[in-house]
């Protein structure tokens, strides 16, 4: 046996002890360690629907806290959110979300997941990144001057001959935009944006497998209980 795997043995039966008598009860990781798992994946893109358009929305950033009297994790994620038409943008924005869960041991697949997700908040930031097309320019994007010239109608009817979109799609997106408020073309995305985010933090690329080569991880999948945030960490309790 090499002296590395004597070692090992020597700290495994040490943990043993340390577990049996009640002096180890748990192994905590701060929000840093959290923090440094998560950094490597952003920023990270999904698309958006947009009658007869393009969107995306775009996380970019990930604030991470565990508050000391609550057994839940907090991500503030700061995300952008684009919308184009035939090539030219015509809304932008970026948008804070602030997002909530537990986190819960599978004791079966030995993975760390999150469970009870929600978006406790969502707004926009008026900063220099955001834009909203002139709606006097907005439906020569739409439809080009030679099609609306041959409409006889509203501008729904020359927005519903490009897209193909139904009468009540079309002007209910073109509305919205008419409107001259960026916040409303915000909450026309805003329930696509939150599916898309609790979608993502219940999916397996969201759950983190234990390493049975990893000391301390190995150790939990033997005599490992809980998952839990106490006093500001992401707590594995014996």
């Amino acid at each position: 046996m090499d002296p590395q795997s004597i070692k090992t043995s020597f700290r495994l039966l040490l943990a043993k002890c340390l577990i049996r008598f009640k002096r180890l009860k748990h192994v905590d990781y701060s929000v840093e360690d959290i923090s440094q798992l998560i950094e490597p994946h952003l920023p990270i893109s999904f698309p958006i629907s947009v009658p007869r358009g393009d969107g995306r929305f775009t996380l970019s950033q990930a604030k991470i806290t565990m508050p000391y009297n609550g057994n839940y994790i907090q991500a503030e994620l700061l995300g952008g959110i684009e919308v184009t038409y035939l090539g030219n943008p015509i809304y932008r924005a970026h948008v804070i979300l602030v997002v909530r869960a537990k986190p819960h041991y599978e004791h079966n697949t030995k993975n760390v997941l999150l469970t009870e997700i929600s978006i406790t908040d969502i707004h926009m930031l008026n900063d220099e990144y955001a834009i909203l097309k002139d709606t006097s320019n907005l439906i020569s994007l739409f439809v080009p001057s030679p099609v609306l010239s041959m409409v006889a109608g509203t501008m729904k009817t020359a927005f519903n001959i490009m897209t193909g979109t139904t009468a009540s799609e079309a002007n209910r997106y073109l509305q919205v935009y008419l409107s001259g408020s960026k916040q409303k073309v915000l909450d026309y995305h805003k329930p696509q944006i939150e599916n898309i985010i609790i979608e993502l933090a219940a999916s397996e690329d969201m759950q983190y497998s234990l390493d049975k080569t990893n000391f301390e991880e190995g150790l939990f999948i033997q005599y490992g209980k809980k998952v839990v945030v106490e006093e500001g960490h992401l707590r594995f309790k014996f």
